[in-house]
C-alpha cells in the first residue's frame, strides 16, 4: 500500500475504520483493506468506498492461517493497528471459535504470512 496519497476510510454508517483508499496520479482510487491488501483496481471514489463499506470488519470472522516458520497454524485476529496485527492461535473445543490469548503473536504489516480460507494454503 503506497504511503503517499493514501487516507483512512471510515464507514459513514458508524464511523468504523474499515480500510484505506489510495488516490492515484490519474485521479482514480484504489481500496485497501485493514491488512493493507489491495481489494480492487483503480476506480471511482464512490466505488472504492462502497467496496470497503461492504467488506467492513466481517473479513475477520473468516478462518485465518499464520505461516509460523513454515507451518500453517490457525489463528484468530485479535487486534489490527495501522502497522501491525495481533493474532492468537485457535484452539479446539466446545466454543465455535476460541483462541489461546496467552500466545499472542505480533505480525508487522504488510505481510504475506497471513492467509484467509477454510484450509491452510500450500506454501512452496
Amino acid at each position: 500500500m503506497p504511503g503517499e496519497n493514501t487516507f483512512d476510510h471510515l464507514r459513514k454508517l458508524d464511523g468504523e475504520h474499515v480500510g484505506y483508499i489510495h488516490m492515484t496520479d490519474a485521479g482514480e482510487f484504489v481500496p485497501f483493506d485493514l491488512l493493507h491488501r489491495r481489494r480492487a483496481e483503480p476506480t471511482e471514489l464512490e466505488t472504492a468506498e462502497s467496496l470497503l463499506d461492504d467488506l467492513g470488519l466481517r473479513m475477520f470472522v473468516d478462518q485465518w492461517w499464520l505461516d509460523l516458520d513454515g507451518d500453517q497454524i490457525p489463528v484468530l485476529i485479535q487486534e489490527v493497528r495501522r502497522d501491525r496485527v495481533l493474532v492468537a492461535p485457535s484452539v479446539a473445543g466446545a466454543i465455535a471459535k476460541s483462541a489461546d490469548m496467552t500466545q499472542t503473536i505480533e505480525v508487522l504489516l504488510p505481510t504475506d504470512r497471513l492467509s484467509q480460507g477454510p484450509v491452510p494454503p500450500v506454501r512452496h
